[in-house]
């Protein structure tokens, strides 16, 4: 640690005696005697900083007073050790009312069970010089003799408060499955500490890919690497047990979890403390290099990988059709201190298939399409993390599919699309996977666009009726009339039509198999019957009548009507097949 970075932060002090006297209660192991030792300073002299800077430098040198005393320093994270059978107590100065108060606690082998408050004074056993000052303390807040926070758990878990009471604070652990070593950290200037890396507002950890023996992961940068330039590495963890919040966590399930050895003080000599420091810088740099390492391996259900900057990273030599669980760690190199990313799990497929994911833009349509051999294919859209309306819109070209939508593992929305079809999702955020699965063993092409505008969907509307009706009673040898619904919106519309020359079996084949989603554009100039654009709808479905002429006698027709808007994409109605009269 720099001791220089806070010695340039020391401020004057207007009272020497409440310093020193602050000092003597690093030896205090009652704490009746620890406060009564607070009391009578603090009615001695005017209100100090937040933070006793010099206290502070102090605890940083000699870190041995904090396993004497069990007064954990402020602004700094201290190891300790719980035990199942014992609550082991640890306090907290705060000498000034009114400052912001964070006190966090990162559990590494065990569930730990905590809380936190201010204890009572006692009644008897005071000083007589001093029941004023006691009975000021004791009515000095609501807070007094009540516990602030409980929490039993595995996670990291924090008590924060914005206007904290001056006294000390009490923290009592607990270790509930095994003996455990933990972290505490707690401050009075949480806002400027930072002494943890940031994470960026999307902590999610993507899935690129996926095979029977491989996952590849991704994720954004830092903030502390990117915004507070600080020196951050990446560690990626995958096992086949759980998510793990903390690194020292992986850490005690990797190499084992051991009692921390209380420093020795000695006697105070000067070469004494010189060979403690030494031993400190030691272990420091060997721990920091265990991390260093390209790859910390026990077996090949557990790993724990530091890949440097990289952003990301692919585990291999996976088994097929087995759960893993994957957690990323950003990790500060100067103080090893590390802020997990958000946890993900993934299975891995059974068979050879590989499940690519594409990322989709809000907006953009995209053409795609699913084979014999890769039935599946999914994509990928990230909403963000304000609640939106999601739209995701389906066109299958030429037979059905099987469409998923999902968030996590859940599935949000799902269905067999035969025709456009579209979902939509209220309330949507974060990330979105959209899962196409063919319906037949042949490929099967499609179109798919998702989008949270929703001025941006490129489709026409069209009729609930979109049936090309022929009038059977105006049938001519060599014309016919046709008649559909329009909708109700300023729209284009073009009729084509094409001859049949197949038989009557052959025919309703070949009319079935057109690509709905092939638009005029794909049709022959020769084919085009007309276009017009109805530029003044009225509310309701009118019906739009054409008589086709110069037609052959006798002769089987397919006609298509398409409709567009604005130059977007154009959908067809359903084909029709209609035959001129032979004699007349």
């Amino acid at each position: 640690m720099n001791l220089g970075i806070y010695r340039a932060g020391l401020r004057s002090r207007k009272c020497i005696d409440r310093r020193r006297a602050t000092r003597t209660m690093l030896a205090c192991k009652d704490i009746l005697t620890l406060m009564l030792a607070w009391l009578v300073t603090a009615t001695q002299c005017q209100s100090l900083p937040t933070r006793d800077e010099e206290l502070f430098i102090h605890q940083m040198r000699n870190p041995e007073t904090f396993h004497d005393s069990r007064l954990i320093p402020d602004g700094a994270e201290v190891n300790a050790y719980a035990v199942t059978e014992t609550i082991t107590r640890y306090f907290f100065l705060v000498e000034e009312d009114g400052p912001p108060l964070e006190v966090t606690i990162t559990p590494c082998a065990s569930t730990l069970e905590w809380n936190i408050s201010i204890p009572e004074v006692p009644e008897e056993g005071s000083a007589s010089g001093i029941n004023d000052q006691l009975e000021h303390q004791r009515s000095h807040s609501s807070k007094v003799g009540s516990i602030l926070k409980t929490y039993k758990g595995f996670n990291v878990s924090t008590y924060s408060s914005t206007n904290s009471p001056a006294g000390i604070y009490m923290l009592k652990v607990r270790a509930v499955d095994r003996d455990s070593s933990f972290k505490i950290y707690a401050t009075t200037t949480p806002n400027s500490d930072r002494i943890y890396p940031v994470l960026p507002s999307d902590s999610r950890v993507d899935v690129t890919a996926v095979r029977k023996d491989r996952v590849s992961l991704a994720w954004k940068s830092s903030l502390s690497e990117t915004v507070y330039l600080q020196p951050i590495k990446y560690c990626v963890a995958m096992n086949t047990e759980r998510n793990y919040p903390t690194l020292c966590g992986i850490e005690s399930r990797l190499y084992g979890d051991r009692r921390p050895i209380v420093p020795n003080v000695g006697f105070g000599f000067s070469n004494e403390k010189g060979k403690r420091n030494s031993k400190r810088l030691r272990k420091r740099k060997n721990k920091l290099e265990l991390l260093t390492k390209t790859q910390i391996k026990t077996n090949s259900s557990f790993t724990l990988e530091c890949i440097g900057t990289k952003k990301m990273h692919t585990f291999i030599n996976l088994i097929a059709n087995h759960t893993y669980f994957f957690d990323v760690f950003a990790v500060d190199t100067k103080t090893n201190r590390s802020t997990v990313y958000q946890h993900i799990q993934v299975t891995t497929p059974a068979g050879e298939e590989v499940q690519k994911v594409v990322m989709l833009k809000d907006g953009k349509m995209l053409d795609s399409s699913v084979q014999q051999s890769k039935p599946k294919k999914t994509f990928q859209i990230d909403v963000g993390n304000k609640d939106k309306e999601l739209l995701v819109t389906v066109q299958p070209c030429t037979h059905p599919v099987i469409v998923e939508i999902l968030q996590d593992t859940s599935v949000v929305k799902s269905g067999v699309v035969e025709d456009l079809q579209s979902f939509t999702i209220n309330n949507a955020k974060g990330t979105y996977y959209i899962r196409v699965v063919g319906s037949l063993k042949e490929a099967i092409h499609f179109k798919i666009f998702a989008t949270t505008k929703p001025r941006k969907y490129p489709y026409p509307r069209m009729p609930d009726d979109n049936r090309i009706n022929p009038y059977r009673n105006l049938r001519k040898c060599n014309s016919v009339t046709l008649g559909w619904l329009t909708s109700s919106e300023t729209a284009q519309y073009c009729l084509y039509r094409r001859e049949d020359t197949s038989t009557d079996s052959g025919g309703r084949k070949n009319l079935r198999l057109m690509n709905s989603c092939h638009g005029p554009g794909m049709r022959k100039r020769s084919e085009k019957v007309f276009c017009t654009k109805v530029n003044d709808p009225s509310e309701q479905d009118t019906v739009m009548i054409k008589k086709v002429e110069n037609l052959k006698t006798g002769t089987n027709y397919i006609f298509d009507v398409y409709v567009s808007r604005d130059g977007k994409q154009s959908l067809a109605y359903r084909s029709v097949k209609v035959k001129t009269k032979k004699y007349c």
